[in-house]
């Protein structure tokens, strides 16, 4: 059973079943999730990286923030990292895709978070 997994997926094709515990169905053995933030997360700092998880071959993972552009992602240590910054606060949305060697596109549903600093965090910063 994959744990973590609370978002469906979205293919070119078709949607993706989720089971009654809103666990993805992996197809064909192909998957992406954002793994960090976890929904509803609030974001403390004023730098995060974003750790995206994917099952099967792949090429290339994107993240977009705000349905703004896809940015690339870094692979390291069997995950996709994304390092934010320059960002206030607020609520956002953030969704992942991976283009799959087989040349299938996959994509995560949008992930809610949001982002509040602490006083003495803006103050150490500013």
């Amino acid at each position: 059973k994959t744990m973590g997994i609370t978002k469906m997926l979205r293919r070119k094709d078709k949607p993706t079943p989720i089971d009654k515990n809103g666990v993805i169905a992996v197809i064909a053995g192909q998957c992406v999730m954002l793994d960090h933030p976890q929904a509803g997360e609030t974001v403390t700092s004023p730098q995060y990286t974003f750790r995206i998880g994917t099952i099967g071959e792949v090429d290339r993972v994107e993240i977009s923030i705000l349905q703004g552009t896809w940015q690339p992602c870094r692979h390291s240590a069997g995950y996709w990292w994304y390092d934010w910054s320059g960002y206030g606060e607020g609520n956002y949305q953030v969704a992942a895709k991976a283009q799959m060697r087989n040349g299938d596109e996959v994509a995560s549903e949008p992930r809610q978070l949001r982002v509040r600093f602490d006083s003495d965090e803006q103050a150490i910063n500013s």
